[in-house]
């Protein structure tokens, strides 16, 4: 009877440390179910006991597609890798496999989501209103040179009409002066005929 009861004790005691043995997460980088407000540039995971070389993890999108990481590397207890492009905002699934000190294979996974501000983006197309209005500076004043280019020849021509229209109004003016120069010419020679038919 006495050996039975050791026996059972034996196992009690046994039971709970095979138990502990197994590997578990103890902490991670971002943590469970953790909003971050910027995008992680690496992603830790440390366990209770030490973890094999082959170990690794692969992070998931909300669509279930996989983000690239980098090399997954194993020191110890601890698990990391970067992720070498930022994540948009949304929740993201951390699985992770990994082989325990007592052999044993054991597969877990976690979420955390990216909530990042996104002022940096709403002040792009604010800083980008200067440069389309200087673009447009230069299309207003090519637009207007034509224009005056086109003016200045009906300018430049003004004074030739009235270059033109002086030469006509003096050409008229002599032809009438000689005009009246003639009449008076025939008229002093009919008043002198005249004259010399009454002394006849």
């Amino acid at each position: 009877m006495k050996r039975i009861i050791l026996i059972m004790l034996a196992v009690i005691w046994l039971v709970p440390g095979a138990a502990f043995a197994h590997s578990k997460i103890e902490q991670s980088t971002p943590a469970v179910d953790e909003t971050v407000t910027a995008s992680p540039s690496q992603i830790t995971l440390s366990f209770n006991t030490d973890i094999e070389k082959l170990s690794t993890f692969k992070l998931l999108n909300a669509a279930g597609e996989q983000i690239a990481t980098d090399e997954v590397t194993v020191d110890g207890k601890t698990m990391s890798g970067a992720v070498p492009t930022a994540l948009e905002n949304g929740i993201y699934t951390l699985k992770w496999a990994i082989i325990g000190a007592d052999g044993h294979a054991i597969e877990g996974d976690y979420s955390f989501t990216v909530n990042a501000p996104e002022t940096a983006a709403t002040e792009q197309p604010a800083s980008a209103s200067p440069s389309l209005e200087s673009s447009s500076t230069p299309d207003a004043t090519a637009t207007e040179s034509p224009a005056l280019e086109t003016a200045s020849p009906a300018a430049s021509a003004s004074p030739t009409a009235d270059t033109a229209t002086q030469t006509e109004g003096k050409d008229s003016s002599s032809t009438t002066s000689v005009i009246i120069i003639v009449v008076v010419i025939l008229l002093i020679a009919v008043i002198a005929a005249a004259a010399r038919k009454r002394k006849k």
